[in-house]
């Protein structure tokens, strides 16, 4: 069972338009076919709460849900738990304990993880990204209220703090007037070197802060021709 991240192509699968805008929609498929969804809502930094799940016939529920927990878990590192209202009567008492979660006065799955979300001021991030969707700054901008709606993936490369996903957060997070935001050290380092060549591309193009990167907001296809393909031609020769 294959899973991954709902996209536009799978509205006819997802109930909450909403989990789709905010990326929190999950599929489950068997040789290309959907056999279950899963939608969750953020509730804060710490705490994810399942909303939705929908199971096909003739599929492994118990196989679908725990992986389409471990999926979120993969998605969102920093979470401390992902929570269940049973008021929902969505997933069954049996299915809750198969895949982890313990019962409180709500269902919890606990996350145990080493990793630590920090308040950063935002000129304080250097950028590794040459361009940013207008398609994906425009959508993220819907939803992003307040600074703790947003946590990018850092690395730290020469005592700089390099961010590595989520430039398109922080470009909506400063044309909206935030001056901080929240972030976490991503601990695998095996693209160490990759992240150090999108620094020395960033310089050459005189992308040192997010002002820069704001005034580098292109089309979805621009961006596809302008670092997307420029991304997987210097991973693929390495």
């Amino acid at each position: 069972m294959d899973f991954y991240r709902a996209s536009e192509k799978d509205f006819s699968y997802i109930k909450y338009k909403k989990s789709l805008i905010h990326n929190t929609a999950l599929i489950a498929c068997e040789e290309e076919d959907v056999v279950a969804t899963l939608e969750y809502k953020i509730n804060n930094i710490e705490e994810a709460e399942v909303i939705n799940f929908n199971i096909f016939e003739s599929s492994n529920e118990n196989i679908a849900i725990k992986g389409l927990i471990e999926e979120i878990v993969y998605w969102i590192p920093y979470l401390r738990r992902i929570i269940y209202n049973e008021n929902n009567n969505i997933l069954s008492e049996d299915i809750l304990k198969y895949t982890g979660f313990r019962k409180d006065s709500i269902w919890i799955f606990e996350i145990d993880n080493n990793i630590e979300v920090f308040k950063v001021d935002m000129e304080k991030i250097t950028h590794g990204q040459l361009t940013v969707s207008e398609v994906k700054v425009d959508k993220v901008s819907t939803w992003i209220r307040k600074p703790e709606n947003i946590v990018i993936t850092c690395v730290k490369i020469d005592n700089k703090m390099v961010c590595i996903d989520g430039h398109s957060r922080l470009v909506a997070a400063h044309i909206k007037g935030f001056k901080y935001v929240y972030a976490y050290f991503e601990t695998d380092t095996d693209n160490i070197e990759f992240y150090k060549t999108c620094m020395e591309w960033c310089k050459k193009q005189n992308i040192f802060s997010i002002k820069d990167l704001t005034n580098r907001i292109v089309t979805p296809e621009e961006h596809e021709r302008l670092w997307i393909n420029r991304c997987q031609t210097y991973l693929e020769l390495q």
